[in-house]
Protein backbone atom coordinates (compact mmCIF):
# COMPACT_ATOMS: atom_id res chain seq x y z
CA UNK A 1 0.00 0.00 0.00
CA UNK A 2 1.37 3.42 -0.80
CA UNK A 3 0.61 6.76 0.60
CA UNK A 4 -0.81 9.60 -1.19
CA UNK A 5 -0.60 13.13 -1.13
CA UNK A 6 -3.14 14.50 0.66
CA UNK A 7 -4.31 17.66 -1.23
CA UNK A 8 -5.37 20.62 0.93
CA UNK A 9 -6.16 24.31 0.17
CA UNK A 10 -3.60 26.51 1.06
CA UNK A 11 -1.51 29.31 -0.93
CA UNK A 12 1.96 27.61 0.00
CA UNK A 13 1.13 24.03 0.76
CA UNK A 14 -0.74 22.23 -2.00
CA UNK A 15 -0.23 18.87 -0.80
CA UNK A 16 1.00 17.12 2.09
CA UNK A 17 2.36 13.67 1.76
CA UNK A 18 2.64 11.86 4.73
CA UNK A 19 5.35 9.02 5.62
CA UNK A 20 4.74 5.57 7.15
CA UNK A 21 6.48 7.10 10.35
CA UNK A 22 3.68 9.80 10.37
CA UNK A 23 0.95 7.00 10.40
CA UNK A 24 2.38 5.21 12.89
CA UNK A 25 2.96 7.39 15.69
CA UNK A 26 -0.36 9.07 14.42
CA UNK A 27 -2.00 5.58 14.69
CA UNK A 28 -0.30 5.16 18.55
CA UNK A 29 -0.94 8.88 19.42
CA UNK A 30 -4.72 9.12 18.12
CA UNK A 31 -5.33 5.79 19.75
CA UNK A 32 -6.68 4.38 16.61
CA UNK A 33 -8.02 1.16 16.20
CA UNK A 34 -6.11 -1.61 14.21
CA UNK A 35 -6.74 -1.68 10.61
CA UNK A 36 -4.66 0.70 7.99
CA UNK A 37 -7.03 1.18 5.63
CA UNK A 38 -8.83 3.05 8.54
CA UNK A 39 -5.74 4.56 10.10
CA UNK A 40 -4.65 6.27 6.24
CA UNK A 41 -8.15 7.86 5.89
CA UNK A 42 -8.52 9.18 9.71
CA UNK A 43 -4.92 10.84 8.82
CA UNK A 44 -5.96 11.86 5.77
CA UNK A 45 -9.13 13.81 7.25
CA UNK A 46 -6.93 15.40 9.87
CA UNK A 47 -4.59 16.71 7.80
CA UNK A 48 -7.68 18.17 5.63
CA UNK A 49 -8.78 19.56 8.49
CA UNK A 50 -5.72 20.70 9.87
CA UNK A 51 -4.23 24.47 10.34
CA UNK A 52 -1.20 25.57 8.67
CA UNK A 53 1.32 27.27 10.49
CA UNK A 54 4.47 28.28 11.87
CA UNK A 55 4.27 27.67 15.36
CA UNK A 56 3.67 23.98 17.11
CA UNK A 57 1.22 24.20 19.20
CA UNK A 58 1.89 24.67 23.14
CA UNK A 59 2.82 22.04 25.08
CA UNK A 60 4.33 20.21 21.84
CA UNK A 61 8.62 19.57 21.81
CA UNK A 62 10.14 20.76 18.75
CA UNK A 63 12.91 18.49 18.04
CA UNK A 64 14.14 20.05 14.74
CA UNK A 65 14.09 23.35 12.48
CA UNK A 66 10.08 22.84 11.27
CA UNK A 67 9.04 26.16 9.78
CA UNK A 68 5.49 24.89 9.07
CA UNK A 69 3.58 23.09 11.00
CA UNK A 70 -0.03 21.31 10.21
CA UNK A 71 -2.36 21.12 13.58
CA UNK A 72 -5.62 19.48 14.37
CA UNK A 73 -6.82 19.69 17.64
CA UNK A 74 -4.04 18.22 19.64
CA UNK A 75 -2.07 16.29 16.55
CA UNK A 76 0.68 18.33 15.19
CA UNK A 77 2.82 17.35 12.32
CA UNK A 78 5.92 19.32 11.14
CA UNK A 79 6.28 19.96 7.62
CA UNK A 80 9.30 20.12 5.39
CA UNK A 81 9.50 21.46 1.76
CA UNK A 82 9.14 18.78 -1.11
CA UNK A 83 8.78 19.22 -4.60
CA UNK A 84 5.87 21.58 -6.56
CA UNK A 85 4.54 22.71 -3.20
CA UNK A 86 4.15 19.33 -1.98
CA UNK A 87 5.27 18.91 1.87
CA UNK A 88 6.63 16.02 3.26
CA UNK A 89 4.88 14.82 7.52
CA UNK A 90 7.79 12.49 8.65
CA UNK A 91 5.68 12.44 11.78
CA UNK A 92 2.84 12.93 14.33
CA UNK A 93 3.37 15.28 17.77
CA UNK A 94 1.11 16.07 20.84
CA UNK A 95 1.69 17.61 23.62
CA UNK A 96 4.23 16.16 26.39
CA UNK A 97 2.22 15.89 29.34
Amino acid sequence: MHLHPVHIDHPEVHAIQPTWHCLQRFRERHRFAPGVDAAVAALAAALQEAEITTRPPRGVRARGDWTLWAVAGELAFPLTRGPGGTYVAPTCLTPSR
